[in-house]
C-alpha cells in the first residue's frame, strides 16, 4: 500500500482512493504470494477457476459488492481489472456458473490453507469458537437436530424462516496467523469433544515437535490437560478459580508409559520422558500466568472480526453443514491473509476493519 493511504487509514480517513489502493494492493499480494504458489507446474482449468474465484470473493467483499455490482465495477476500473487478471471467471455468467457447480472447493481450500504471507513461525496455536446463524428453513423436520449438528434451543421462527445458531471452531497458528483447522459444531457440543477433534487429533504426536495451544476458560477441563500433554501438546487454558492445586496434582500424576511403550522405540523413552517432564512443568507455569498470553490469544478474535464484518461470515443462508463449512472456510481463510496484510503494512486493524465495514459504498 502507498504510505499516504496507510496514514489516512490509520487516521480514520477512508476515501475512494484509499479504498481502491487497499483492495488492489491486497489482491496483488494475495495473488502473487499465495495463489501463485498453489500451482507451480501445469494447472488444470478447474484450479485456475478456483484461484480466480477466491480473488473475486476477497475483492468484492472489501467493496461490499454483490456479484453483479462487482462485475459492473470491473468494466470501468482498469486498475482493479488488471490486478485480478481474470481469464476464466471474467464475466458474471462464468462466475455464477462456477459458483453453482463448484464441487471440489473444500478439497482445494485445504490444499492452500497453510499458504500465508509469513512462511515461518513457532508451534504456538490458539483455539476459539464463535456463534453464527444458519438459515435452515428446509430442515424443519428436525433431522439435523437429531444428528447433533444443530442445537434445538437455537431454533426459532422468524420472517426469514427457521434460523439456527452453530459454533464455528477455529485453530490458528498465531505466530504466522495461518489457518490450521476449522469445523462446525452444535451450540451444545461439549468443549471436550471440540478440543479433542480440533487440537489433539490435529496436532497430537508421540514423538514429533512439541506444540502449545492457548484457549480461554471455556475449554477448561482436566481431561483436556491430561490428554494433551500425553500427545506432546502444552494446553495453556485459563484455569478456573480455585482449580489450580487440583490441576497441578492431576498433571503431575499423569502416566504416559502405556501409550509410549507401544508407539516408540525403546531408546527414545528416556528422551521423551524428559520432554514430558518439561511439558508438565511448562503447562502448569504458563497456565497459572495465562493473563500474560491473553493479548496474544486475543489476536484470533481479530480474524473472527474481519470474517464477520467484511467477509460474509455473519449469517449463512445455507441448509447443511458442508455448505456452511465451505463458506466459513473461505471467509476465515481470506480473513487470516487480510489480517497479515494489515500487519505487514502497519495498518491499525482495530481502526481499519470497522471503518471498512461502515464505508464500503465508496466509488
Amino acid at each position: 500500500m502507498k504510505s499516504e493511504s496507510v496514514d489516512k487509514l490509520n487516521e480514520g480517513d477512508l476515501d475512494a482512493g484509499v479504498l481502491s489502493d487497499l483492495v488492489v494492493s491486497f489482491v496483488l499480494v494475495f495473488k502473487e504470494s499465495i495463489l501463485q504458489r498453489f500451482h507451480r507446474n501445469e494447472t488444470s482449468v478447474l484450479d485456475k477457476k478456483f484461484t480466480e474465484f477466491i480473488l473475486v470473493e476477497a475483492a468484492r467483499a472489501l467493496y461490499g459488492d454483490a456479484p453483479v455490482s462487482f462485475y459492473e465495477r470491473l468494466n470501468f476500473n482498469d486498475e482493479l481489472s488488471e490486478a485480478l487478471g481474470l481469464k476464466h471467471l471474467d464475466d458474471l455468467e462464468e462466475y455464477e456458473k462456477y459458483d453453482r457447480k463448484r464441487k471440489k472447493l473444500k478439497k482445494q481450500l485445504k490444499s492452500i490453507s497453510r499458504r500465508n504471507l509469513k512462511t515461518s513461525g513457532s508451534k504456538i496455536f490458539a483455539l476459539d469458537t464463535v456463534i453464527v446463524e444458519m438459515d435452515v428453513n428446509k430442515l424443519r423436520s428436525g433431522k439435523k437436530v437429531k444428528e447433533g449438528l444443530l442445537g434445538s434451543e437455537f431454533m426459532h421462527s422468524s420472517s426469514k424462516g427457521t434460523v439456527v445458531g452453530v459454533q464455528i471452531a477455529l485453530l490458528v497458528n498465531i505466530t504466522k496467523f495461518s489457518l490450521e483447522k476449522i469445523d462446525i459444531y452444535s451450540k451444545r457440543a461439549a468443549k471436550k469433544r471440540i478440543w479433542k477433534e480440533m487440537v489433539i487429533d490435529k496436532l497430537g504426536t508421540y514423538r514429533g515437535k512439541i506444540k502449545k495451544v492457548i484457549a480461554d476458560a471455556g475449554f477448561f477441563a482436566y481431561d483436556n490437560y491430561t490428554r494433551s500433554v500425553k500427545m506432546r501438546i502444552k494446553p495453556i487454558i485459563k484455569i478456573r478459580s480455585g482449580c489450580e492445586d487440583k490441576l497441578e496434582k492431576k498433571l503431575k500424576n499423569v502416566n504416559t508409559e502405556i501409550e509410549w511403550f507401544d508407539k516408540v522405540q525403546t531408546e527414545l523413552i528416556d528422551e521423551l520422558m524428559e520432554d514430558f517432564k518439561e511439558i508438565i512443568k511448562s503447562t502448569i507455569n504458563e497456565s497459572k500466568n495465562y493473563d500474560e498470553l491473553k493479548k496474544t490469544r486475543g489476536e484470533i478474535e481479530q480474524i473472527f472480526k474481519a470474517a464477520k464484518m467484511l467477509f460474509g461470515m455473519k449469517n449463512f443462508h445455507v441448509y447443511d453443514k458442508e455448505k456452511a463449512l465451505t463458506k466459513s472456510f473461505v471467509a476465515i481463510y481470506v480473513s487470516t491473509i487480510f489480517y497479515q496484510f494489515l500487519k505487514i503494512n502497519q495498518v491499525n486493524h482495530n481502526r481499519a476493519i470497522p471503518l471498512l465495514a461502515q464505508r464500503r459504498d465508496l466509488w
